[in-house]
């Protein structure tokens, strides 16, 4: 399973304690120091990275992924384009939650989506 924008990494250590083998990113050095150390205050194994989506070369070296997970990624719009752009390449399942943030809509106009949940959508290629 791979997050994007992992942040706080709370869906990566949920599901690395459910069994997943797990690789959590972010762009943001702090939070990838700050992931990492919880996962290792709490005893949880799962791997954490800095990726950039401009520059994804770690992410596609492992694609296909099973799962691509993301949350509250849709804030700016050049996120939208990149994530356009690099989720194909990802291959799996796609779920993406957004709480209504302004660049959602145009985004999720390009993909077949299935409403999972208040806020919480699998996307699929059209």
């Amino acid at each position: 399973m791979l997050e994007l924008g992992a942040g706080l990494g709370l869906p990566s250590l949920t599901a690395a304690l459910r069994g997943a083998s797990v690789l959590a990113t972010d762009w943001a050095d702090d939070a990838v120091a700050l992931l990492r150390a919880n996962a290792k205050r709490n005893s949880i194994r799962l791997r954490v990275k800095r990726v950039r989506w401009d520059d994804p070369e770690p992410l596609l070296r492992e694609a296909p992924w099973q799962l691509v997970l993301g949350a509250d990624l849709l804030y700016e719009e050049r996120n939208a384009a990149q994530l356009l752009e690099l989720l194909p390449r990802l291959g799996g399942e796609i779920v993406i939650a957004d709480p209504g943030r302004p660049f959602a809509k145009s985004f999720f106009e390009q993909w077949e989506v299935e409403t999972l949940a208040d806020g919480v959508y699998q996307l699929r290629l059209p």
